[in-house]
């Protein structure tokens, strides 16, 4: 729309230079493909620069219906006082004084003559920094998840399979296995191997606390 705007402006601006130049509307008029009462308009208007061809405001500078200013401070007065119960209250007590507006038109007048303080909340910066390790084995990190089914490549017979995954955070090396049920004794089974299959001893070893590694609340 802008481009649009311009690109007219331009063609103002060489309608009236032609017209000046040669000292005739008419002819400028038939050569831009006009009228002439346009061209004189916007001759008269015309003081050298472009921005004297600029379209006027269309806006009204009144109308017979708007807010008068004891209804604007109205409605500023009970935004202030009742806005925390919403719009919708403010419009009923709006209406217990006197209020003959529509809804909507007092929300357009908020939206006009009101201007809201955006809240920004500042959120702290994490002090959070990842533990340093300097060799293999000193932490790896263990966690399990679900398998699809359409992933796997052999039947499952209906059953559920979820995959172990172990990883050394120095060296990245990863050891994967499946098994068949969320258990303590899978775990502890893949624990035992895990230091053999890494090439390496571990040192301290991190999980999520889920059951499967901590069996809290299990009963014997």
């Amino acid at each position: 729309m802008h481009s649009i705007i311009t690109e007219e402006l331009r063609f103002r601006k060489r309608v009236c230079e032609y017209a000046i130049k040669h000292g005739n509307n008419a002819e400028a008029a038939r050569r831009y493909h006009t009228s002439r009462q346009q061209v004189q308009r916007w001759v008269k208007r015309f003081d050298g620069t472009i921005d004297s061809l600029r379209l006027y405001s269309r806006k009204p500078h009144s109308h017979p219906n708007q807010h008068t200013e004891e209804e604007l401070a109205l409605i500023k007065r009970m935004h202030s006082k009742f806005k925390h119960e919403g719009l919708s209250q403010v419009y009923v007590e709006l209406k217990k004084r006197g209020y003959k507006r529509s809804y909507g038109s007092m929300c357009r007048q908020i939206r006009r003559h009101i201007k809201e303080k955006k809240v920004i909340k500042s959120v702290p910066k994490s002090k959070w920094k990842p533990d340093l390790v300097t060799y293999p084995g000193e932490k790896a990190q263990i966690d399990i998840k679900y398998v699809p089914r359409e992933s796997l490549d052999f039947s499952t017979q209906g059953k559920s399979y979820y995959q172990l995954t172990a990883i050394d955070e120095f060296s990245r090396k990863k050891i994967l296995k499946i098994i068949d049920e969320k258990s303590v004794t899978n775990t502890s089974r893949f624990l035992l191997n895990l230091e053999a299959k890494m090439g390496f001893p571990i040192h301290t070893i991190q999980t999520d606390n889920g059951r499967e590694f901590t069996n809290y609340g299990a009963t014997d």
